[in-house]
């Protein structure tokens, strides 16, 4: 993954989480590269999203529950409005041996300026689940996250 030390369309940063543009970002979704985890809570995933493939849906305040179905053999980008959540989620991954871990630089606020990918539900439930593909997955997340 190609990415700084430091974000260069935000403000927040947190020594030790490295960040990734958009662009670079969305290639490498697209390659099969990555994965993206968007950390934004349920309410705010049901009104739009990322509209490109390996999205998984593990809200911020659900992430520790969960941490133990995403594979640490992956490049990871996390993702959230304007990149606070997410560089703050990949600080938590990066202290819990994940290697390949980068904050989705200026969040999705930046991602959608810029033209990428993006859709607006209007009535929508989460795909696969938290889309981790596990045999736990329903058509929605639960209290207890899926999995």
């Amino acid at each position: 993954m190609k990415t700084t030390d430091k974000p260069r369309f935000q403000d927040f940063q947190i020594d030790g989480v490295k960040h990734i543009s958009p662009e670079d970002a969305n290639k490498l979704l697209a390659e099969n590269s990555a994965v993206l985890i968007d950390v934004r809570e349920e309410h705010e995933i049901v009104k739009n999203g990322v509209g490109t493939k390996n999205v998984l849906y593990h809200p911020m305040s659900m992430i520790l529950d969960r941490i133990d179905n995403i594979s640490s053999n992956q490049n990871i980008i996390t993702g959230c409005p304007g990149g606070i959540r997410s560089t703050k989620v990949a600080n938590l991954l990066i202290m819990k041996g994940f290697q390949n871990v980068a904050n989705l630089d200026g969040g999705y606020d930046l991602w959608r300026s810029k033209g990428l990918p993006w859709e607006n539900h209007t009535d929508y439930d989460l795909p696969d689940g938290c889309g981790s593909g596990c045999a736990g997955c329903g058509s929605a997340v639960n209290s207890k996250g899926c999995c």
